[in-house]
């Protein structure tokens, strides 16, 4: 079961399916280069009246709403869940049409001083202040956002993935952010984001890059060119990929709750919800490696979590916080108190993937 490192590359190359063969788009965050861009701070209270504080300007500004949205940088696409972020990015687009791809128009100066006043004349005060330039606004002046797709995928459900020390993949359900960096992952089967998301936050992710240096692609950076040569292996069995899918919305929510205590400088909970994430995390690389290998789960091992391991009614944005952490800790101590569990998980035990660099 301990494979080397290079056969397990060779196993992978193996995968026929591809994360481009599954996906109706992968492309790239866009530049942050442009100083017309303007990125904002969001107001801290949730009052209509409440101004946004222009980065560069450190002044509140007035700008509409609705031509601000979310941003997110490489360090807030995190690991399975996308941290909320305290900036946004006022954008001059307006869209149409319905499904996955939706038309973007920019927003020509002169409408844009009819429709929303607020973000001209903001923008025109930076021009000036800036630039000394007193003249009409000019669609050259701020318009251009190099990675438009990422704007054409506004408010469709994606993948946001970046590269730290390894991949990390975060689901962006609303899909609404607009990132920097790393690239956007809009699959063709809406059903199939959490079993992605779930591989590609897996030890087996970090075997890409060698995977890649293999079939002489070498990549100095994650590009979506790159990105969409990632293989990826559905189990035979559709009663695995339901289980690693629901054990990756646990793991959604859990890291979100753990950047929340990081962010409460609160070590006792952090602690407690990192146990509980690690937990999760090792039973869904275990389904994820086995399916990989071409293996079948022990039967009693998926057994036991078939009986314990189930989706949250409704969804897991309409339970309380208090109620999901209490019934993630009992699915915990109610698979750990089931005979021979752990044996099976010891027996189904990862390879020494976990030490690679």
């Amino acid at each position: 079961m301990f494979l080397k490192k290079n056969g397990l590359v060779e196993k992978i190359r193996e995968t026929p399916l591809t994360l481009g063969d599954i996906s109706e788009d992968v492309f790239g965050g866009i530049s942050t280069g442009n100083i017309f861009l303007h990125k904002v701070g969001f107001p801290g209270k949730k009052d209509p009246q409440a101004m946004f504080m222009c980065e560069g300007l450190c002044v509140a500004v007035n700008i509409e709403p609705e031509l601000v949205y979310p941003y997110v940088s490489g360090t807030l696409a995190g690991k399975f869940a996308v941290r909320s972020s305290p900036y946004g990015f006022m954008l001059p687009y307006e869209f149409s049409g319905s499904g996955v791809r939706k038309a973007c128009r920019v927003i020509p100066p002169s409408e844009l001083q009819e429709k929303y006043p607020l973000a001209y004349y903001q923008v025109m005060d930076f021009k000036k202040l800036f630039h000394h330039d007193a003249s009409p606004l000019d669609s050259a002046d701020y318009y251009s956002v190099r990675g438009r797709k990422v704007m054409e995928y506004l408010n469709t459900p994606k993948i946001i993935i970046n590269e730290g020390y390894r991949l990390q993949a975060a689901y962006d359900p609303t899909g609404n952010h607009v990132f920097r960096e790393g690239c956007g992952i809009v699959l063709k089967d809406p059903e199939k984001y959490l079993y992605v998301t779930a591989v590609l936050n897996s030890p087996l992710a970090r075997l890409f890059p060698s995977l890649c240096k293999n079939e002489m692609l070498y990549p100095f950076s994650l590009t979506p060119a790159v990105l969409k040569h990632f293989p990826i292996a559905f189990p035979e069995d559709k009663r695995v990929e339901d289980l690693v899918s629901t054990l990756s919305s646990y793991l959604i929510y859990l890291h979100g709750q753990q950047y929340a205590a990081k962010e409460a400088e609160s070590s006792d909970w952090l602690e407690e919800l990192t146990e509980l994430t690690g937990f999760y995390e090792e039973i869904t690389n275990l389904l994820v490696m086995d399916t990989y290998l071409g293996k079948d789960p022990a039967p009693h091992f998926l057994e036991i979590l078939e009986e314990n391991v189930h989706p949250f009614a409704g969804g897991m944005e309409f339970e309380n916080d208090g109620s999901l952490l209490a019934a993630m800790h009992c699915i915990k101590q109610k698979l750990l108190g089931t005979y021979n569990f752990e044996k099976c998980r010891l027996d189904v035990g990862l390879p020494d993937l976990l030490s690679f660099p």
